[in-house]
């Protein structure tokens, strides 16, 4: 995948157009696999990160809960 790929990618195309202020760029190497991941903030976002989080660790308990039915 070359680096601006998944910039003009159709599945993430929308999410790419809101203005978005770049943060750091973290590189992680799993196996032979070098990853790299630039993390960016969305500024018309709504939604705050303890709202994010608070989502997410909701939505691990809920597939728990799944698994243990």
């Amino acid at each position: 995948m070359r680096n601006n790929e998944l910039l003009t990618s159709p599945a993430v195309a929308n999410t790419v157009q809101q203005p978005v202020i770049p943060d750091s760029v973290s590189v992680y190497k799993i196996g032979h696999t070098t990853y790299k991941v630039r993390r960016v903030f969305n500024l018309d976002c709504k939604e705050t990160l303890e709202d994010v989080i608070k989502r997410l660790i909701i939505k691990d308990i809920d597939k728990l809960a799944a698994l243990q039915v």
